[in-house]
């Protein structure tokens, strides 16, 4: 029997040490909660969500846990602030993300976000402005939810054109050559004409053009051509006394102009005229009284066919003071009177003498 008596002692301690052991175990944990702070009775936490606050008792210290166990949950982009006063009271703050759009080069990018303004949504898409960009937005202005941000890309490319001038053809007339004859005297060249332009394109598409302004960048060179002006090579060693150029063989500008009979004569060499100049070709005999003498001329036939040319009226005689002829044209030799004969004459004159 005294066995029997002894294990009944023996679980009785055992059962007394394994309680003892639990009461020492409970205390440190307990102890160790009240350490930590994790057993709070008194911490209150203001949970403000969407404008919305409400108030829980906790145990809990971390933010995101409380959080938890109340059931809130986060998006990815939501942010959470935690603060913590002197009297077991915590403020969380949830700040839900939204989602802003923007815009550019084609393209729409989604930036989500607790706040912010224009300026660190463009920073954080990394989209940069050039100077002649355009966006619809203030930089400073805050970001709310579904907000749209457009930027529309404005690009300039300038360029220029060139263009030909044409150059012009100035005629030089000249009494030693008859009709048809032409030799280039100068060669014309183009010029050129150099016009600057600015294409704009908005968002890479082409949209308008601005003329800039234009200069000649090459003058061009007036062609320089020498035409023969008389109908026939002209026999008269005086050239365009009054500097009046020919057009289709006779004068561009003259006072009047005469019709009639002409005739030729010779005379000894050195021999004078009645107006006191020497007699040579080119100075002509008329009726003072209808041609003043230093009357300056120019005479051909009425086909064209002969051309006396220019000419002072510097001599007079009796046919021309009867009527019988309208002018007496001086040669050099009587060959030369016999050739040209008599001829019906066209006497173009240029500027009238003083006698």
């Amino acid at each position: 029997m005294k066995p029997q008596i002894v294990n009944a002692k023996m679980n009785k301690l055992l059962f007394r040490s394994k309680l003892v052991k639990l009461g020492i175990l409970s205390a440190i944990l307990v102890s160790l909660a009240l350490m930590t702070g994790s057993v709070d009775p008194g911490n209150s936490v203001h949970i403000t969500d969407e404008g919305q606050t409400r108030t829980i008792q906790t145990n809990e210290l971390d933010a995101y846990s409380i959080l938890r166990t109340e059931n809130y949950e986060l998006g990815v982009n939501d942010r959470v602030s935690y603060t913590r006063g002197t009297n077991n009271e915590g403020h969380i703050t949830i700040y839900r993300a939204f989602e802003v759009s923007v815009t550019a080069d084609g393209e729409t990018q989604s930036y989500a976000t607790v706040g912010g303004d224009v300026s660190d949504a463009l920073s954080a898409l990394d989209v940069n402005l050039d100077e002649d960009d355009i966006i619809d937005r203030e930089f400073s202005e805050e970001l709310f939810p579904d907000m749209e941000i457009n930027i529309t890309r404005y690009d300039y490319e300038d360029r220029q054109e060139e263009t030909e001038i044409e150059y012009d053809v100035e005629y030089v007339d000249t009494t030693e050559h008859t009709l048809g004859y032409e030799n280039v005297l100068v060669y014309g060249e183009n010029g050129v004409r150099t016009t600057y332009y600015r294409d704009t394109y908005i968002d890479g598409e082409y949209a308008d053009t601005e003329e800039l302004g234009e200069e000649i960048t090459k003058e061009p060179v007036t062609m320089v051509i020498e035409r023969g002006a008389v109908t026939a090579h002209p026999t008269s060693e005086i050239y365009s006394p009054s500097n009046t150029a020919l057009v289709n063989g006779i004068p561009a500008n003259y006072t009047r102009v005469l019709s009639g009979r002409s005739t030729a004569y010779t005379a000894y060499e050195g021999a004078g005229t009645a107006s006191g100049r020497r007699a040579q070709v080119g100075v002509v005999a008329v009726n003072p009284n209808v041609i003043p003498y230093g009357s300056e001329l120019y005479i051909v036939s009425q086909d064209g066919s002969l051309v006396y040319g220019y000419a002072v009226a510097g001599d007079t005689g009796s046919a021309l003071l009867n009527g019988h002829a309208l002018v007496d044209l001086y040669m050099n030799t009587y060959e030369d009177c016999c050739n040209w004969g008599a001829v019906y004459v066209d006497v173009y004159v240029l500027s009238e003498g003083n006698g």
